[in-house]
């Protein structure tokens, strides 16, 4: 069975898909056989976005992954909401046996299953449970991402907290950005979670659009996560 790590967030929207795809490319090119997945996408009415944006990093497209197509996300929602919500509009359940059968697959076919998750940490995919409590289930180590801006402090100790208080395993942090000219928060932000926490803080990735300068970023970061494993 290969590894898998679960990439969450400190919230929606902090570069979780970004991150994922990233480190898959990374991995490819350490030769490793790698796959993504994100077991609830919602506010989507086709084709996964996320797993779309992680082909692009992995140089791969559509027709590549035909053959686990369903297994690397098993869940699709048309409103955008969390997964309980998404499920419940459409007259649906999410079925956990549905989604570790899944995981189970690509493990059993890959090296590496980066699993993307859905929002913050604490999402639910019921009225009952949690997301986080499948990655339990697996034994999956968790990846932090975290929007570098004010208030990131806070949200990434609560993540921490949550996640270890699980018995989950936390490699690290990753903080993306600032979106702005770095200044005496975003340059602090990192430094008080390395002395605050056990966690390790991986490194910072630049707010850009430049592709190949991400890829460039990322190299550290990806050598530094090989090294927490």
């Amino acid at each position: 069975m290969g590894k898998g790590i679960f990439i969450t967030g400190t919230d929606t929207a902090v570069g979780k898909t970004l991150v994922t795809g990233l480190l898959a490319q990374y991995l490819l090119g350490q030769t490793w056989s790698v796959i993504t997945q994100k077991w609830v996408q919602s506010g989507c009415s086709g084709f996964p976005e996320d797993i779309d944006t992680h082909l692009h990093w992995m140089g791969r497209t559509r027709e590549g992954i035909a053959n686990y197509q369903e297994a690397v996300c098993p869940y699709v929602f048309a409103l955008p909401a969390s997964a309980h919500l998404a499920a419940e509009a459409e007259g649906r359940t999410i079925d956990l046996a549905v989604i570790k059968q899944a995981y189970e697959q690509l493990a059993a076919r890959f090296e590496w299953v980066l699993v993307e998750g859905m929002g913050g940490a604490l999402v639910p995919y019921s009225r009952k449970a949690l997301l986080l409590d499948l990655a339990d289930d697996l034994d999956l180590p968790v990846l932090i991402v975290v929007k570098n801006k004010l208030g990131a402090i806070n949200h990434t100790l609560l993540t921490i907290e949550a996640i270890q208080g699980r018995g989950l395993t936390v490699l690290g942090v990753v903080f993306n950005g600032p979106e702005h000219e770095p200044d005496a928060v975003s340059e602090d932000n990192p430094k008080i979670i390395q002395e605050l926490t056990d966690v390790p803080v991986l490194g910072t990735l630049p707010w850009t659009q430049d592709e190949a300068g991400l890829t460039q970023a990322f190299e550290s970061i990806g050598r530094a996560i090989l090294d927490t494993i």
